[in-house]
């Protein structure tokens, strides 16, 4: 009998157990506050220590130095902590609340389900320590003054000491942190006059810190009352920091390279201590790099106002760990009749080759090659009146080349075609709804290198037909340049200046033997942009860099 109750029990869980077991459908939604049991919002007089939040399920606080903004603000960092279901806030023991003043306690997106991480938003908790809760609310949108993408990870301030240097002194009164698009909102603000800005606070002082934080601003104040409705639009940008070397490092034997303030100017000089020094400069986004050699054991670079001592070392490991090498480039290049031939390399060259370096067509090798180095050394520029529809090919012997350290190189070999007419394209710009009081640059980019530009002043509109290009992607930047400077600037606080107005638009690629129309409207929206390189003025190819 035993046995064969036992044989049944094994068969009901052995039918129980056949197929797959599935749970429900995934939790969602995010945790539920029980209002019974938690502290209760909105209330006057009220000067509480610790504040307590429940919910239906178990929850956890995330980030909450980034995420909890209490406006206005403390002093102190309150307390956040959960256990459970349950989540307090407490205010440090020595932190002082202000007479007649309403407390919003946002909590952002702190508070999470425990088990699949569903956000709790807009959570935001009201009391007043005196007699009434204030009302009023300010609304609007943070935008990035390029590429009118929204700010989510900027934080808006509301100062109610309109002081210029408050923003970089004091707290705000109120804060409040957008949306990812950008959007944010303040409520219960009292009656005042405010100064509002937005900054990416990188120190989460609550203040700004000029030359490191973006920043956006309003140019006048808000009077705010019961009338006030307006949406407040806010621009973004980088300030322009004071030009100069924020910080240096020489540690690489040959290679000075000094982090700039800001996008270092072409017309940057320098100097070294010791005239008998060859050294040759370079410039890349925000850097600038000295490249040099010599016996000696220490040296003084002067450049833009410091002093910077050098010690080199390590030239033996460089020359055994880094040889000489080509930035490669696959496949067959294409090259305008008119252009140069450049071959770039990773570390200044010595000279031009005096033999080993050959460029053939179908015949033979060529004659009255013209040979020359760009300004940093690192390229090779080659000058021929090409054939067009002809494809050449470039050899350059093993040890050929020597650089400024002595390395030498492997063999390079590349060929290239010159482009015919027909296989070259054509690009007819239209630019329209330009301002006839205002002066504007336009720049056609490939690759985020400028390759032809104009500056338009009086005129509604701007036509350009470039014939003769190769066949890629052009790009176009509109300026509104305001201050004539040729180049685009971002605000200045200090004089109350808003960025200029920028846009950019992408293009699509251009066909062989046709001119593509491409035209372009300011009413139109601005898409993300890329700082080009190698400023050119006028309306001119830019020859030699294909």
């Amino acid at each position: 009998m035993l046995l064969m109750a036992a044989l049944g029990l094994m068969s009901i869980f052995s039918c129980a157990s056949s197929g797959t077991l599935t749970g429900g459908a995934k939790d969602v939604a995010p945790p539920v506050m029980d209002t019974l049991r938690s502290s209760v919002g909105r209330q006057i007089n009220f000067r509480p220590r610790e504040l307590s939040f429940y919910f239906d399920e178990f929850v956890e606080v995330k980030d909450a130095i980034r995420q909890v903004l209490v406006s206005p603000p403390l002093t102190y960092i309150p307390r956040v902590q959960h256990r459970g279901k349950k989540v307090t806030f407490a205010f440090d023991e020595k932190e002082v609340l202000r007479e007649n003043a309403t407390y919003s306690i946002n909590f952002g997106e702190a508070i999470v389900d425990y088990h699949e991480g569903n956000k709790l938003q807009n959570f935001v908790f009201v009391f007043a320590t005196g007699p009434f809760i204030d009302s009023l609310s300010i609304r609007g949108r943070v935008t990035d003054s390029k590429t009118g993408e929204g700010e989510g990870e900027m934080v808006i301030l509301l100062f109610d000491n309109l002081a210029d240097s408050a923003i970089y002194k004091e707290k705000p009164f109120y804060f409040a942190k957008p949306l990812k698009t950008g959007e944010f909102s303040f409520s219960n603000i009292k009656n005042d006059t405010f100064r509002i800005i937005a900054i990416r606070d990188e120190n989460l002082n609550y203040r700004y810190d000029p030359g490191v934080e973006k920043l956006a601003f309003r140019d006048s104040l808000i009077i705010l009352d019961a009338a006030f409705n307006a949406e407040v639009q806010l621009l973004s940008s980088l300030p322009s920091p004071k030009p100069g070397i924020q910080a240096a490092n020489s540690r690489t034997y040959g290679k000075i390279n000094l982090l700039c303030t800001s996008p270092p100017d072409i017309s940057t000089t320098y100097s070294l201590s010791e005239s008998e020094i060859k050294s040759y400069r370079e410039i890349t986004g925000d850097s600038i790099n000295i490249y040099y050699d010599t016996p000696r054991d220490s040296f003084f670079l002067y450049i833009m106002g410091d002093t910077i001592k050098v010690k080199p070392k390590g030239k033996n490991d460089l020359i055994r760990k880094n040889p000489l090498k080509r930035n490669f480039t696959a496949g067959t290049v294409p090259v305008l009749p008119g252009d140069s031939l450049v071959t770039a390399f990773n570390f200044p060259l010595s000279g031009v080759p005096q033999k080993g370096f050959y460029i053939s067509d179908t015949i033979g090798v060529l004659e009255d090659v013209r040979l020359s180095l760009s300004e940093d050394h690192k390229k090779l520029v080659a000058r021929y009146d090409w054939i067009p529809g002809e494809t050449y090919q470039l050899n350059i012997d093993s040890g050929a080349l020597t650089s400024i350290y002595g390395q030498v190189n492997d063999s390079i070999g590349q060929a290239f075609t010159i482009l015919t007419a027909d296989k070259t394209s054509g690009l007819n710009l239209t630019v329209k709804d330009l301002d006839t009081t205002m002066t504007y640059i336009v720049n056609i980019l490939r690759n985020n290198v400028r390759i032809a530009g104009d500056v338009v002043t009086g005129r509604d509109s701007l036509h350009v037909l470039l014939k003769g290009l190769v066949p890629d992607k052009y790009d176009v930047e509109v300026i509104r340049d305001g201050n004539g400077n040729g180049k685009w600037d971002p605000a200045n606080y200090e004089t109350k200046t808003q960025p200029e107005q920028y846009k950019f638009f992408k293009g699509d690629r251009l066909r062989e033997n046709r001119d593509t129309d491409m035209i372009l409207s300011l009413k139109a929206v601005a898409q993300p942009a890329n700082e080009p390189k190698n400023p050119l003025r006028g309306l001119q190819q830019n020859k030699g860099k294909q």
